[in-house]
């Protein structure tokens, strides 16, 4: 019997096209996250919930490898739960608003790697595929997560994005 999904809201994305603001960065398309997206990781005793407005490239997943992985596949939902544990150092903490993980620690880099592939095998991504994934981020990851930033929504992107 399948897993329940453990995503609580729709992905609804916006393409962050605007003579404003870039909307390409390293090569890949920028969204903005238009509606709340959740999981719920583990033993579902706390919640991960990425805010509206949240800038995300989807999977970054090199150009090269697009015919295998692309970066808009099944794993898009996980990707971005990824992108926002990444963004924000595990806390949850983003643009000067509350805090959006109910659990009191911050996650670790190695955690965030692997909520994302129990959100992958959640969302029905195949195990070769979601392991290749996990592998990718755990190798080439580290300098991400050492050098996370904030993703800020600047008034290009909140120009398409209501809260």
């Amino acid at each position: 019997m399948p897993e329940a999904d453990r995503f609580g809201g729709k992905l609804v994305l916006v393409l962050l096209d605007n003579k404003h603001a870039p909307s390409i960065q390293g090569g890949r398309s920028l969204w903005g996250l238009h509606d709340p997206l959740a999981y719920s990781p583990g033993d579902r005793t706390h919640t991960i919930t990425v805010r509206p407005g949240f800038v995300t490239d989807l999977a970054s997943v090199p150009r090269w490898a697009w015919i295998l992985i692309p970066p808009d596949g099944p794993w898009v939902k996980a990707a971005i739960i990824h992108d926002y544990l990444y963004a924000t150092g595990g806390t949850g903490r983003w643009k000067k608003g509350p805090v959006t993980i109910t659990r009191l620690e911050p996650y670790s880099r190695k955690e965030a790697d692997e909520i994302m592939r129990e959100a992958m095998a959640n969302w029905g991504v195949g195990w070769f595929k979601r392991n290749i994934i996990y592998l990718a981020v755990r190798i080439g990851g580290g300098l991400s997560w050492r050098h996370s930033q904030e993703h800020v929504a600047t008034p290009a992107v909140e120009r398409y994005i209501t809260d």
